[in-house]
């Protein structure tokens, strides 16, 4: 799969996040599978660990493993499920940057995470941590102009592929999603679109990337997308349970999917 995205002209790869099912996966698992992407890349592009868990010190742990795994840098959502006061939150990123020389891209999620990253609260982290970037996957792009504006050597890579395009004027570095396993080629299209001036080209590909969204969405997105891989031939099979596995009649829905390239 690296050394397709390779060809398609990926610009780097953030490993054991979100649709790669972090939190159903073991730390050895997590480890290993960062050691290979980045073996795997030998230096080509940057490899980004998310290292996201509810505990600090397990968090500090896999950073502390992706650095010996070769990363370049790693991430992690804020710590959820108990309400942690920010200054907690703080405390937890400050752990992570600690057991590791590699820079920290906080993970902005709020739609799961239950913490939302803004501009008057980025500094506090920033103050005790070593911040490199910042995955913003919100629609709140009011607040992300905030956060750019604010902070305009930050590097801040966007995390919602269904309006990558109206992002792009507020000047984002990159932008990390599930979608461009599947439809890097497209995303890089708009792009170049979008930077040539070509708006009308842009915008016919944002809405094409977006019909194929829907599809996505109505079954869910991480166990369609795994399956849609296999047009590369990569076999991914189902998520891990509780998902539960996809039926022939989804398979055959998303069989009728519109052109990924």
């Amino acid at each position: 799969m690296v050394q397709i995205l390779l060809k398609e002209g990926a610009d780097g790869f953030y490993v054991t996040g979100s649709t790669g099912e972090c939190f159903l996966l073991t730390d050895e698992e997590r480890i290993r599978i960062t050691a290979v992407v980045a073996e795997t890349v030998d230096g080509r592009v940057p490899v980004v660990a998310h290292v996201g868990k509810i505990g600090a010190r397990q968090a500090a742990r896999l950073a502390a493993e992706a650095q010996k795994a070769d990363a370049d840098a790693v991430s992690s959502v804020p710590p959820f499920y108990y309400d942690f006061k920010f200054e907690e939150i703080v405390r937890y990123y400050a752990a992570i940057t600690d057991a590791t020389d590699l820079p920290m891209v906080v993970y902005n999620y709020p739609k799961f995470s239950g913490v939302t990253i803004t501009s008057a609260n980025l500094p506090l982290i920033m103050e005790k941590c070593r911040v490199g970037g910042l995955k913003y996957t919100d629609m709140n792009l009011y607040e992300l102009e905030g956060i750019r504006v604010q902070y305009p050597q930050l590097q801040v890579l966007f995390g919602r592929d269904e309006a990558l395009l109206f992002a792009l004027p507020l000047g984002i570095d990159d932008a990390i999603g599930s979608t461009y396993n599947i439809m890097l080629k497209k995303y890089k299209r708009m792009w170049a679109a979008y930077e040539a001036g070509n708006m009308k080209e842009a915008e016919a590909l944002q809405h094409d990337a977006c019909r194929v969204i829907d599809r996505l969405m109505k079954l869910r997105d991480i166990t369609a997308e795994k399956y849609l891989l296999g047009r590369k031939g990569i076999l991914a099979g189902d998520c891990r349970s509780p998902f539960k596995p996809i039926t022939e009649d989804e398979k055959r829905f998303l069989d009728e999917t519109g052109d990924l390239d």
